[in-house]
């Protein structure tokens, strides 16, 4: 949905179109109806027994062959190239058809590459908490934080348990 002045929509010059500099005349706002498309439908209707089970069997078959390629995906770990994917797609293309080893291929690629990036925000916030830590420790007992950096620990203990790496208790 857009939501604009006329002279946006329908490119008057500013300053009220006299070309003369200075602010242009504010015009009422509207609302222009949204875009117009094809509706999506997330289930199929109408089918026979015959038809779901086929369904079921298809899809097992294809969750089977993308698990299989996914634990193949993960082996080849950071060795992986444009040969292996092309690989993996021609050993899936006789189980299933060539629009769906590279659909499959794909797929495991991509959830490859997001468990690598959110184990590296993991790690990085691991990162993050250690120097938080550390940096707490450097400080003296009591000591107040700013908006940019925490402050030190409030008690001895707590400064104890932290330097031990051990979960503190209030």
């Amino acid at each position: 949905m857009f939501v604009g002045r006329s002279d946006e929509v329908f490119g008057t010059e500013p300053g009220g179109g006299d070309g003369v500099g200075g602010l242009r005349e504010m015009t009422e706002p509207f609302v222009a109806s949204g875009p117009s498309g094809v509706a999506v439908r997330t289930r199929l209707k109408h089918l026979t027994p015959e038809d779901e089970e086929v369904l079921r069997l298809v899809g097992a078959h294809l969750g089977a062959l993308a698990s299989k390629d996914l634990k193949t995906r993960c082996q080849e770990g950071l060795e992986h190239s444009a040969g292996t994917w092309a690989a993996r797609k021609r050993d899936l293309t006789p189980l299933s058809s060539s629009r769906w080893a590279g659909a499959i291929t794909k797929a495991s690629h991509d959830q490859w590459a997001l468990a690598r990036r959110c184990q590296l925000a993991h790690v990085q916030s691991l990162e993050a908490g250690i120097r938080t830590i550390a940096h707490r420790l450097s400080l003296p007992l009591g000591q107040k934080g700013s908006k940019r950096a925490p402050g030190g620990y409030r008690s001895r203990q707590e400064w104890h348990a932290k330097a031990q790496g051990r979960e503190v208790t209030d």
